[in-house]
């Protein structure tokens, strides 16, 4: 079946962006830059962010919005690549979060898409 818009008066807002970066980005980094762009995209914290090591292929975190929130993923390849998806019922600015991952990692390489839901 198709995509159908089956609450058009929620605002669902979705990015996922992914980079390139320097080095592996450890679980304290990601709980770092997750509680660095609450504050960028205006989102209120539940609660800390959480990280973890994701068995041998890297590590992950996430943290939780009134708003929804934010997971990201950092692996372990040549070069250290990370991805971040974040997803809310709040507006936010997409190219003020891409720049700020950028500058954050000081990403060599960042991509994103804005998903439409």
């Amino acid at each position: 079946m198709s995509w159908k818009n089956l609450a058009p008066t929620v605002v669902r807002q979705r990015v996922v962006i992914e980079g390139v970066s320097d080095h592996v980005i450890l679980p304290e980094e990601i709980c770092s830059y997750l509680k660095a762009l609450s504050g960028v995209l205006n989102m209120r914290p539940l609660r800390e962010p959480f990280a973890y090591k994701a068995e041998e292929k890297g590590y992950g975190g996430w943290i939780h919005w009134v708003t929804s929130g934010a997971h990201f993923y950092s692996y372990t390849t040549t070069p250290p690549f990370f991805s971040v998806d974040a997803y809310t019922c709040k507006p936010f600015d997409v190219h003020q979060a891409v720049e700020f991952t950028r500058q954050h990692f000081a990403a060599s390489e960042v991509v994103w898409k804005e998903v439409e839901v």
